[in-house]
């Protein structure tokens, strides 16, 4: 498994002012004691609607806003990336890692695929079932209240 370290993450978002709100919000996630499970499953939601609004600004022509919205998801991807741990991680953060590269690249080269909209699916389709997983493990990773 991956060990998350939301400030490094948090800090990782704030490279320039567009992205002070993100890295607030990730902070206030933090302080509200939010699992690093829980962290990446916020941070996958926000990469899933990152990447659907590029695709909606592509089909609308609006080519500066898909490549801002793709900059976004593309913080994430690192932000992420640099937090694997590939010693405790074994096998889990090789694929992460791999999996992380290759959104990256899709969503750098979108422009010049033959049917772009057709890869932003791809894309999303790929990366949901990742998400879902980190959900589970953010849920079970909840401890029960006592009573």
């Amino acid at each position: 498994m991956m060990m998350i370290n939301p400030q490094l993450i948090a800090e990782a978002m704030t490279e320039n002012n567009s992205h002070h709100h993100a890295s607030s919000a990730y902070r206030n996630m933090y302080e509200t004691n939010m699992s690093g499970m829980e962290i990446v499953a916020e941070l996958y939601k926000g990469m899933l609607k990152n990447i659907e609004a590029a695709k909606k600004a592509h089909a609308e022509g609006n080519f500066e806003e898909m490549v801002n919205l793709n900059t976004k998801t593309n913080k994430i991807l690192m932000a992420l990336q640099s937090n694997l741990d590939f010693e405790q991680g074994g096998e889990a953060s090789l694929f992460l890692n791999q999996f992380y590269s290759g959104i990256f690249a899709s969503l750098t080269k979108i422009l010049s695929e033959e049917d772009p909209q057709a890869r932003f699916d791809e894309i999303i389709d790929s990366i949901k079932p990742v998400y879902k997983i980190w959900c589970e493990h953010a849920a079970n990773s909840k401890e029960p209240a006592s009573s």
